[in-house]
């Protein structure tokens, strides 16, 4: 076996045990991120700091936790479509498969979802201030909608993978098109 070649194996042994550990991190935080938005939503009181001081924890009543909870729902549904994508991924580059077409899908799909996300995280934070503001006495009520740097780089990085994902798409075409030659 020549030196490239068992550099080469090295580094694919890596990647898969990389990709390997990754796609359990992702099971992990697909069980994890649903419980623990539960569980915030449910004990608030646990919780004030998450808070900080613009909310009155003690105003917070059980409709005030219903409509949280409901509404969690939707930023976390898009996040745990990105992780189900990326975990396909990371399963694929663990059994080796790295020039896969849908590789580059599951990639384009998680993109889209960081561009999703990180657009729509302004519109979340406005509607979970009014909703944990809500049973504050009137002129404490308030609609809160920020943007920053953490927004930018998700919409950012999304931009990015969409375009890596075209790069992967073209790498897939090639590897087909050189297996044909062989």
């Amino acid at each position: 076996m020549s030196f490239s070649t068992r550099i080469f194996m090295a580094y694919r042994n890596k990647i898969q045990s990389l990709s390997r550990w990754l796609a359990h991190v992702c099971t992990g935080l697909l069980i994890l991120l649903p419980a623990l938005s539960l569980l915030i939503w449910l004990k608030l009181d646990w919780f004030p700091q998450i808070f900080e001081d613009r909310y009155d924890v003690a105003t917070f009543d059980v409709m005030t936790q219903i409509y949280g909870a409901l509404f969690s729902l939707l930023p976390l549904a898009i996040w745990l479509f990105g992780l189900i994508n990326l975990r396909r991924l990371f399963k694929n580059y663990a059994l080796g498969q790295v020039f896969l077409l849908e590789n580059a899908i599951y990639i384009r799909k998680f993109a889209w979802v960081s561009i999703i996300g990180g657009g729509l995280a302004p519109v979340f934070g406005g509607v979970y201030s009014v909703i944990l503001s809500m049973n504050h006495a009137d002129g404490e009520r308030f609609l809160s909608v920020n943007i920053g740097t953490t927004e930018i780089h998700t919409i950012l990085l999304g931009l990015v993978f969409v375009v890596i994902s075209h790069v992967m798409e073209e790498a897939q075409s090639l590897s087909v098109e050189n297996q044909q030659f062989v």
